[in-house]
């Protein structure tokens, strides 16, 4: 009886360790699909593999592709300006030092920068879309608003042209 004890208990350790080794294979399987998908996942989302991709099927002609190149350098540049100037306003809100009185000036400094910002980018992106043919124009638009951006779509135009 012990034999056969001893060869059933031989048995289910054998087994247990056959399915804790096959366990982890899959596990490290999996583990190594997600990570190796991570970094395509996160670059797919950036900025410009969608300007890639936008251009590539949009065939744009050389004054149609300097026009959008030039869209996309004020978006940046003045977007990024735009949120130095308002990072700094809100230092100053957030400042214990501030007084009441200052706060209703600081915003509409912010705001001003803003539309600033939406005037000087809106002006390149008339110039870009009124030299695109209208089918270009509407498949322009159906790129952009293809898949909403997480924060909206001010921040999907952002990335977009980034």
């Amino acid at each position: 009886m012990s034999d056969a004890a001893g060869t059933r208990a031989s048995r289910r350790g054998w087994l247990f360790f056959a399915v804790l080794t096959i366990s982890l294979a899959l596990n490290l399987f999996f583990l190594g699909v997600i990570a190796g998908s991570l970094p395509a996942m996160h670059h797919e989302g950036r900025g410009h593999d969608r300007f890639e991709r936008i251009v590539g099927g949009m065939a744009l002609s050389p004054p149609q592709l300097a026009a959008f190149r030039d869209f996309q350098k004020i978006l940046r540049q003045h977007g990024a300006a735009m949120h130095r100037a308002n990072m700094g306003v809100w230092t100053k809100i957030a400042d214990p030092a501030t007084g009441q009185d200052q706060l209703a000036p600081l915003l509409d400094s912010a705001v001003k920068n803003r539309d600033d910002f939406q005037h000087d980018v809106s002006g390149a992106l008339t110039k870009f879309l009124g030299l695109l043919t209208p089918a270009q124009r509407a498949e322009f638009v159906r790129e952009a608003r293809a898949t909403p951006h997480p924060h909206g779509p001010l921040h999907r135009l952002r990335e977009l042209f980034r």
